[in-house]
């Protein structure tokens, strides 16, 4: 397992015209730069129960066959969801982290967007969340 974790100087946290807070390019991004990689809080959910709890910030871990209803750290639950995000993220199971990375070179001052899910997620109660 890692014993650090790496974090982008290249980006920032701040008020977004989407929604609320927002991640942000300080400087261009190459593609295919990792933006973080984040740990994660377990939540108290079992696989098929319903709950409301924190729904509009939780990730399934891993991604695919997913085990646990999570919490990602850092920035991961501040990005903006985009039907065209230009960010997107993957899970380590080795490391037990998610990584952020960039799906495309993104411009300084350029929102940094990721796509949350198909229609599915949005179905399931979410009433908070701003589809762009």
């Amino acid at each position: 397992m890692k014993d650090r974790l790496y974090f982008n100087n290249k980006i920032e946290m701040r008020k977004s015209s989407i929604h609320g807070w927002g991640v942000f390019a300080k400087e261009n991004i190459h593609a295919n730069e990792i933006l973080e990689e984040v740990p994660f809080l377990t939540l108290p959910i079992p696989k098929g129960e319903m709950s409301s709890l924190l729904i509009d910030y939780r990730f399934n871990y891993p991604t695919g066959n997913w085990r646990s209803q999570v919490i990602p750290l850092g920035f991961a639950c501040i990005y903006n969801h985009s039907n065209n995000a230009n960010a997107g993220w993957y899970t380590d199971e080795e490391n037990q982290i998610f990584v952020f990375k960039t799906n495309r070179e993104i411009q300084k001052d350029e929102e940094i967007c990721t796509y949350y899910g198909d229609v599915n997620y949005w179905s399931d109660g979410r009433k908070n969340t701003v589809i762009i």
